[in-house]
């Protein structure tokens, strides 16, 4: 046998192996019980042809991400349902990183119930989970993945609107405050035993307050705002 020869064995028992291994039998018998296998089941003999043993071959690979579609107003992935984000509302696109981390963490968690063999680990022991299910999810959730991330665009651009609006509300702070203390001037020194400390002390915080609403309403405005 010449090695060139050789090699060509051997990838051809490499390939066949992965191919055995991405295929899932799910079998129901008679009595409805079923069970999943990597291997179909041995043909029945001739007496038995009467049997109602059902064998379907199944697609576990769970490696291509399901598709968006439309229902509605709102948009799905399998069984996920992707948030709606208002576009006159840009902090909402702030939280889809959220939601990405949130899918993310399952996904990663979940890759061993895509494994062929922990499956068949799982039927063994009597833990009923379908294992189409777990690789419809994975699909669902790549799907989700996926879609945040072509939302990276509207991310970046409500970003930088929540950017320019903080800096406008830091700017309009700042503008009042020197019109305040212009006008208003340092606090005075009060002292309860000279009765003329306290006159001094009450006009500039009369003056002072006339400010607080106006700047407590914008230094509110800006706490709401979350760039990332």
């Amino acid at each position: 046998m010449t090695a060139r020869l050789a090699i060509f064995i051997c990838l051809s028992v490499l390939v066949s192996g992965s191919a055995q291994a991405a295929k899932l039998y799910k079998i129901v018998d008679e009595n409805g019980s079923v069970t999943y296998s990597q291997f179909p089941p041995q043909p029945k003999p001739q007496q038995d042809q009467s049997s109602t043993l059902k064998v379907a071959e199944m697609n576990v690979d769970g490696e291509s991400a399901s598709q968006v579609r439309a229902v509605g107003k709102k948009q799905y992935c399998g069984e996920i349902e992707l948030p709606v984000v208002n576009p006159k509302n840009p902090e909402e696109y702030l939280e889809l990183g959220e939601y990405k981390y949130t899918w993310t963490r399952e996904l990663e968690g979940d890759t061993d119930l895509n494994d062929v063999r922990f499956r068949l680990h799982m039927n063994r022991y009597n833990l009923n989970r379908d294992p189409s299910e777990a690789g419809q999810r994975k699909r669902d959730l790549q799907c989700a993945v996926q879609w945040v991330d072509n939302q990276k665009g509207d991310v970046q651009k409500a970003q930088t609107t929540l950017k320019n609006e903080s800096e406008q509300l830091q700017q309009e702070i700042s503008r009042i405050q020197s019109q305040r203390d212009k006008r208003c001037g340092s606090q005075p020194y009060r002292d309860p035993n000279q009765p003329g400390t306290q006159i001094l002390w009450d006009r500039w915080s009369e003056c002072y307050h006339e400010y607080q609403d106006e700047l407590y309403e914008l230094e509110y405005k800006v706490s709401q705002i979350r760039v990332k």
